[in-house]
């Protein structure tokens, strides 16, 4: 069966493009090539390209890599105009990339690899978050991001204070760089909490989710805005997977290596579980069982059960969320 696919390599300015058929014997022919600016203009002018070069009025697939935020804007007008979106992680692509031990690297060589990934594996089409949700997550970015900011200087001034003949005015522009972070921090937090409020089905499921022991508003807003209210998994091992907590094993023939987490994923879970995660392992029963057992088995790395908890604790989410009730500690999953 004929497949047609575009691959498209996204940078700031431009995206390039590549229009690829599939043949027998992993042979594809590439249809044709070329660069466009990266604005909605450029992206109608692709489509008119992709009109133009597709004789067989075959159905195209449009294949992109995630790369930063400069993807999104074409993402989000193709899946507009009704057309099939796929996106894929860019540490995917990459090893991808790596397979085929390519030493030339440019947009329209990528393009065409992202285009032949199309081709032959499976992918799960693209779905935008909702308006609400981007909102909520774009919000709860900025506030993770002020909040380390804040930390930052407040270490500084810290450090500014038992200087030895610091230089007032830098100690002045300090403080009002903390109090702007800190009106800044509320400001966000009000308005995070504006758009659950006008949401009544969203603020229940986050009223659930509190019930689980040490997972406050705030976490459980910016696990549930990272996920897509979880619309991307299909079980608990793509979630962990997801946000990086899954274990990595280093075991060849006689060589056993350390295990540790992958951290292949969505580091912004990772830091937002550490803090409750930690308080769990105190307040929680289930979680404090689990972390003593490990820290038994690990008495000189202790991390490992706070690395645990913070996989457990993103479970009793995922499951309080699909099942919609409230948190019942001795609830048995059955994935």
């Amino acid at each position: 069966m004929k497949k047609a696919v575009i691959g498209i390599d996204v940078s700031f300015k431009e995206f390039h493009a590549c229009f690829l058929l599939n043949g027998e014997n992993a042979r594809h022919k590439v249809v044709a090539t070329r660069s466009f600016k990266n604005s909605e203009a450029g992206a109608e002018e692709m489509l008119k390209w992709v009109e133009k070069h597709n004789k067989l009025g075959l159905p195209v697939s449009y294949v992109m890599e995630a790369t930063g935020c400069y993807y999104e804007n074409l993402a989000y007008h193709l899946y507009e105009k009704g057309e099939n979106v796929f996106v894929v992680l860019a540490n995917r692509m990459k090893n991808y990339f790596r397979s085929f031990n390519i030493k030339t690297k440019t947009d329209k060589v990528d393009a065409k690899v992202i285009a032949k990934y199309g081709i032959e594996r499976a992918i799960e089409p693209w779905e935008p978050m909702s308006v609400e949700y981007k909102s909520i997550r774009d919000l709860g970015r900025e506030l993770l991001s002020l909040k380390k900011d804040m930390n930052r200087a407040r270490n500084q001034l810290h450090a500014i204070k038992y200087s030895h003949k610091k230089a007032e005015m830098v100690k002045e522009l300090k403080m009002e760089q903390i109090i702007l972070y800190e009106k800044s921090i509320k400001l966000i937090k009000k308005e995070i909490k504006a758009l659950v409020d006008a949401d009544d089905d969203l603020k229940l499921k986050i009223d659930k989710l509190q019930t689980i022991p040490c997972i406050g508003f705030e976490t459980a807003i910016l696990i549930v805005s990272e996920t897509n209210g979880f619309k991307l998994f299909k079980n608990i091992r793509q979630l962990v997977s997801y946000a990086g907590l899954d274990v990595s094993h280093n075991e060849s023939g006689n060589h056993i290596g350390k295990s540790k987490i992958s951290k292949r994923g969505n580091s912004r879970i990772r830091r937002v579980l550490f803090m409750p995660a930690l308080s769990a392992t105190v307040h929680n029963p289930s979680i404090k069982n689990l972390h003593e057992r490990i820290c038994e088995r690990n008495p000189n790395i202790k991390r490992k059960g706070v690395v645990a908890s913070m996989r457990k604790l993103l479970i009793f989410a995922y499951v309080v969320w699909k099942k919609d009730e409230a948190f019942q500690a001795n609830y048995k999953w059955v994935a």
